[in-house]
């Protein structure tokens, strides 16, 4: 097909370019060895070993592959100390065990600790899977595989559900390689997911383990894993529904989408009109802990928006400099009164008792007893205002709460975020 050939064109590197990548490789190889301990392991991980990466979007991911009768602390030391030697603009990053990113000759590089093991059930940390997920793939694939996996990953991309990070709730680069290894091919993977309806379990060998996630693929290499945990359901239902509409009518447009059109501040905030919600700056944390939060932030809002008789619609939340939490309601503004059902006027004694703590508000209609009662808020915002110290909304945000402003219509300023938000068409159709 020649969209794929195009594609490829777009996404593959050259073998300029992967002669390059290959001496930056070697080069890093030679430097972090010259401090390694003498019985530490040093290993390429990730989609350049693998050999799926991206041209335009590679990290250099090393693995220092540690005894297990390292401390976890003196191994990050280590790493840490390693990283500051060979990278410029380094940081320390946090996940599961801190780990070094820097840039090595314009080159994203990650260098990271974890324990060598022979076997998964030695397995400390998540970590410590990751040399056996490259060896897997890397024993499983050959290379037209390899180019079958870029045009998925790049499918992925262009319609919005590649990476499984917090913020994307997608499909990660490990189970885009997966689907390639299980159906052989783009289209194949392509043909078959449009197919997907319900749960989804996939698996390549052994693994019958039950998962709560709608959608499953049990991990070769460890199964008591479900590689596609992270995945949404929105996510995977875009996935499903871009896999159908790509066999009826296959497009350049799947992988690289035109932008939606750019709206003004004006119709932002026509829209915005009854989006309620909190805007603060952004905590200084990585977004896989940030956005677990926004998120329960946004069920705290909703909840309480439903407690005094709002009715959300939708929830949204989005960080850069600022980061904001809003919740779309009907209306920001409600009836002051509100009918309140009691019981049948044939349950005598529930009456009574209605009577007597509704008292003069109360009437019958159909066969029942009614009261009126006065709603204690009817404007959202000044609801959110009031009980806004009650509510918990994160760790992070809890500790900035001072310096938390409600707001809707002020956020309107991130126009490229709201364009593609209210851009009522999936990115393959613009």
């Amino acid at each position: 097909m020649k969209i794929m050939e195009e594609v490829l064109k777009k996404i593959k590197p050259s073998e300029e370019e992967e002669r390059k990548l290959r001496e930056i490789v070697n080069e890093l190889e030679e430097k972090i060895k010259k401090w390694l301990p003498s019985d530490a392991e040093l290993m390429l991980v990730g989609s350049v070993a693998k050999g799926t990466y991206l041209k335009n979007s590679l990290d250099v991911d090393f693995f220092i592959l540690f005894p297990r009768d390292y401390e976890k602390k003196e191994m990050e030391e280590i790493v840490v100390e390693i990283g500051k030697k060979i990278l410029d603009k380094h940081r320390i990053q946090y996940a599961e065990h801190p780990y070094i990113r820097g840039f090595y000759k314009h080159y994203q590089v990650d260098i990271v600790p974890c324990y060598k093991i022979k076997r998964i059930e030695e397995m400390k940390s998540a970590v410590d899977r990751t040399p056996f997920h490259t060896q897997f793939v890397k024993n499983s694939m050959n290379e037209k595989m390899k180019d079958e996996t870029r045009l998925l990953k790049q499918f992925l991309k262009g319609i919005g559900c590649y990476g499984a990070e917090a913020k994307i709730e997608g499909f990660s680069g490990y189970l885009a390689e997966l689907l390639i290894i299980k159906y052989g091919g783009f289209v194949e993977v392509v043909k078959n997911a449009a197919k997907w309806k319900g749960k989804i379990f996939l698996k390549l060998n052994g693994g019958r383990k039950k998962f709560p996630e709608r959608f499953v693929f049990i991990d070769p290499v460890d199964a008591n894993r479900n590689v596609a945990a992270a995945v949404a359901d929105e996510k995977l239902n875009i996935f499903i529904q871009a896999c159908r509409d790509f066999l009826k009518k296959p497009s350049i447009k799947f992988f690289f989408p035109d932008a939606p059109p750019k709206l003004s501040i004006k119709e932002i905030e026509k829209k915005l009109e009854n989006f309620v919600g909190i805007c603060f700056k952004k905590p200084s944390v990585i977004d896989d802990i940030l956005y677990p939060q926004l998120k329960k932030a946004a069920k705290s809002l909703e909840n309480l928006f439903i407690q005094y008789d709002f009715e959300p619609l939708r929830k949204v939340w989005h960080t850069n400099k600022e980061a904001f939490v809003l919740i779309e309601l009907r209306s920001k503004k409600i009836e002051k009164e509100k009918v309140h059902m009691g019981p049948p006027l044939k349950a005598k004694k529930h009456v009574e008792k209605f009577k007597m703590k509704w008292g003069e508000r109360i009437f019958e209609k159909d066969g029942r007893i009614w009261a009126k009662i006065e709603r204690e808020y009817t404007n959202a915002e000044h609801l959110l205002k009031d009980k806004l110290n009650e509510l918990s909304l994160g760790k992070n945000i809890d500790e900035v709460k001072k310096e938390i402003k409600i707001c809707g219509k002020e956020t309107a300023c991130h126009i490229e975020f709201w364009s593609e938000f209210f851009c009522p068409l999936p990115p393959w159709k613009r």
